[in-house]
C-alpha cells in the first residue's frame, strides 16, 4: 500500500514561499511608503506619459501651477493616447513600452498624480520577477525546493531590487523580460530545444517587447543567443536549429525597428548612444568603470558581504581541487552545466557592456545592473552548492557513514552561507541603503505650502530646462510661478513684483542671476535685502524681502 504523502509534503513549500513573499512586500510597501520626492527621471516618466499642452516655461509671464501639474497627469477625456505616448519617446532616446504601460495605469486615474501608480507597475512586475526567479531555480537547482526558496528570499530582500522598485522607471519590468527570455532558454539547457509553433511564437514575443523596454536588453540577449547559436552549433553540430534560432531572434528585433524606427537614431546618433559608444571604447576608464560597479553591485545585492562569500567560495574550491587530485574526479558540473556557464558568459558580458557604458551617476547607477542581481546570486548559490555536493561525493568514499547526511550536509552548509548574506542584506535595509526615497523633499514641499501664495519667480537656463523640473512636486505646491530666461538681457517689468513685499526666487547657477535680483530690488522699492534660504539639486533658492 503507498503511503499517502502528507498536507505539508504538498503544501509546506508554497505556503513558506507565500510568507517570504508576504514579508517582502511588506518591506516593499514600507520603503515606497518612505518614498517623499522624485527623481528628475521619474518626473520625466510621468510627464513623457501623460503630457497635455507641453511642458516649458514662459519668459517674463506669469504659469498657473494647475497648468504644470496638468502636465503629469492624464486629463479626462485624454486617456489612453498611446500614440502620443509613442511620439513623445521618438524625441528621446527610449523605446516606448514601459510608458504605455504607465500611461494605461494613469489612464485609470485621471486627474490624479501619484507616486502610488509608478511603484504599484514595479510591485506587479516584482511579483512576476519572484515567481519567474523561482521557475529558473527549478531547473538550475534540479528541482530542490530548499534551495529555490533560499535563492528567492535572498532575491527580494536585495537593497538592490527593492531601491529598483522604488525607482519609478522601466528597470524593473526590463528585468522581467531578462528573466522571461533566461527561463525560454532552460529548454536548452536541457536539451530539449524544439521549434514548436508556440515555442517560436514564445521566443518572437520576448525579444520584440524587450527590445521596446530599454535598449540594454539587446545587450543581454546578444550573449545570451551568441551562446545558444554556438554551442548548437558546436556542441550538438545542429547547425540549422542555430540557424533557425537566429532568423526568429533577429525577425523579432527587425519587428520592433519597423514599429519603432526612432529605434536606429537612439541607439546610433542619439546622445546616450553616442556618449555609451565613446565610454565603451575608451580603454583607459575600464578599471574605474568596473570597479564601480563592483563595489555597487556589492552593495545593492550583497549588502557588503561580497569578499566574505568569496573567500568562503575559494576554500571550498581549494577543498574541492585537493579532494579530486586525490580521487581522481574530474568534472565539477557533470549534469547542468551548460545552464550554469551559459548564465554566466551572459551576466557577465552584459555587466561588463554595461559597466563600459552606463553613466556613473553614484547609487543611482545600480538600475542599470538590476537586470542581473538576480543572475548573480543564482550564479553564487549554484557553484557552492556545487562545489559542497562534490566534496561530500568525494568524501563519501572514505566515510561511509556521510552518505546517509550528504543531502543534509549539503543543504545547511549552501544555506549558512545564503544566511550570512541574508543578515548582511538586512543590515543593510536598516541601514537605509534604498535609493531613490528623497526624505528631504517632505520638509521642502510643506514649506512651500506653507508659502503657496507668495510671489515665485524662476530664472532658468534655456539650454537646460528640464532641470526646472527637478523640483516639480515643490513647485507645484505654489499658486503661480514668474518665469525668467537668463540668457534674456531685456528687463524684468511686472506690476505685481513691483508691489510685492517678499519674493522667493529659484535660480539655476548662472552670473545672471546677479543682475536679475538687481532689477528685483531696483524695481521694487519694498525689497531691501536678499538672502539664501537653501540649495537644491540644480538651483537656489533665495529670499527678496
Amino acid at each position: 500500500m503507498m503511503k499517502q504523502s502528507s498536507w505539508y509534503e504538498k503544501y509546506g513549500w508554497y505556503c513558506l514561499m507565500g510568507v517570504i513573499l508576504f514579508l517582502q512586500l511588506a518591506v516593499i510597501f514600507y520603503f515606497c511608503n518612505q518614498k517623499e520626492g522624485y527623481h528628475y527621471d521619474e518626473y520625466y516618466s510621468y510627464y513623457s506619459s501623460n503630457k497635455t499642452y507641453g511642458l516649458s516655461p514662459t519668459d517674463r509671464q506669469w504659469k498657473s501651477t494647475e497648468e504644470i501639474i496638468s502636465e503629469f497627469q492624464v486629463q479626462k477625456g485624454e486617456e489612453f493616447r498611446f500614440g502620443l505616448v509613442k511620439e513623445m519617446q521618438s524625441f528621446d532616446v527610449h523605446p516606448p513600452l514601459y510608458y504605455y504601460v504607465l500611461h494605461g495605469v494613469c489612464s485609470l486615474f485621471p486627474g490624479v498624480f501619484t507616486k502610488w501608480t509608478g511603484l504599484g507597475i514595479n510591485i506587479f512586475f516584482f511579483l512576476i520577477n519572484f515567481i519567474l526567479m523561482a521557475a529558473i531555480g527549478y531547473h538550475i537547482f534540479d528541482k530542490d525546493k530548499k534551495m529555490i526558496l533560499l535563492l528567492c528570499t535572498l532575491y527580494g530582500f536585495q537593497p538592490g531590487v527593492i531601491s529598483g522598485i522604488t525607482f519609478i522607471r522601466m528597470y524593473t519590468m526590463l528585468t522581467t523580460l531578462c528573466l522571461l527570455a533566461t527561463l525560454w532558454h532552460t529548454a536548452f539547457w536541457k536539451e530539449e530545444l524544439k521549434f514548436s509553433p508556440g515555442k517560436t511564437i514564445e521566443l518572437f514575443l520576448i525579444v520584440f517587447l524587450g527590445f521596446l523596454t530599454h535598449y540594454y536588453f539587446l545587450v543581454f540577449f546578444f550573449f545570451l543567443a551568441a551562446y545558444t547559436c554556438l554551442a548548437e552549433w558546436w556542441k550538438r553540430k545542429n547547425l540549422k536549429k542555430a540557424f533557425l534560432y537566429g532568423s526568429i531572434s533577429c525577425s523579432a528585433i527587425a519587428a520592433a525597428v519597423i514599429y519603432y524606427p526612432a529605434s536606429l537614431r537612439h541607439i546610433f546618433k542619439g546622445y546616450r548612444g553616442t556618449e555609451a559608444a565613446g565610454a565603451f571604447f575608451d580603454l583607459s576608464n575600464t578599471r574605474e568603470r568596473v570597479k564601480f560597479f563592483i563595489t555597487l553591485m556589492d552593495n545593492s545585492v550583497f549588502g557588503g558581504s561580497l569578499t566574505l562569500i568569496l573567500i568562503i567560495l575559494i576554500l571550498l574550491l581549494i577543498t574541492y581541487v585537493y579532494g579530486k587530485k586525490r580521487e581522481g574526479k574530474k568534472e565539477l558540473f557533470p549534469d547542468n552545466s551548460l545552464g550554469f556557464f551559459h548564465l554566466l558568459t551572459t551576466v557577465t558580458g552584459y555587466f561588463f557592456v554595461v559597466s563600459k557604458t552606463a553613466l556613473l551617476n553614484a547609487e543611482e547607477a545600480n538600475r542599470y545592473q538590476l537586470p542581473v542581481y538576480g543572475f548573480i546570486l543564482l550564479l553564487i548559490l549554484s557553484l557552492a552548492y556545487q562545489l559542497i555536493k562534490n566534496i561530500m561525493v568525494l568524501w563519501e568514499n572514505r566515510k561511509v557513514w556521510i552518505k546517509k547526511y550528504t543531502y543534509t550536509i549539503i543543504t545547511l552548509t549552501t544555506c549558512t552561507l545564503g544566511i550570512i548574506i541574508f543578515v548582511f542584506q538586512i543590515n543593510a535595509l536598516r541601514n537605509n541603503q534604498v535609493h531613490f526615497l528623497y526624505p528631504q523633499d517632505k520638509e521642502n514641499v510643506e514649506w512651500a505650502k506653507e508659502n503657496s501664495n507668495k510671489a515665485v519667480v524662476y530664472c532658468y537656463n534655456p539650454n537646460n530646462e528640464w532641470m526646472i523640473w527637478d523640483e516639480a512636486e515643490e513647485l507645484m505646491q505654489y499658486d503661480k510661478i514668474y518665469f525668467v530666461n537668463l540668457r534674456n538681457e531685456e528687463p524684468i517689468q511686472d506690476e505685481v513684483l513691483r508691489k510685492e513685499e517678499e519674493i522667493y526666487l529659484y535660480s539655476t547657477r548662472m552670473e545672471e542671476t546677479k543682475q536679475v535680483m538687481a532689477q528685483l530690488l531696483e524695481e521694487n522699492p519694498n525689497l531691501t535685502k536678499m538672502e539664501k534660504v537653501r540649495e537644491l539639486l540644480y538651483c537656489d533658492l533665495y529670499r527678496l524681502r
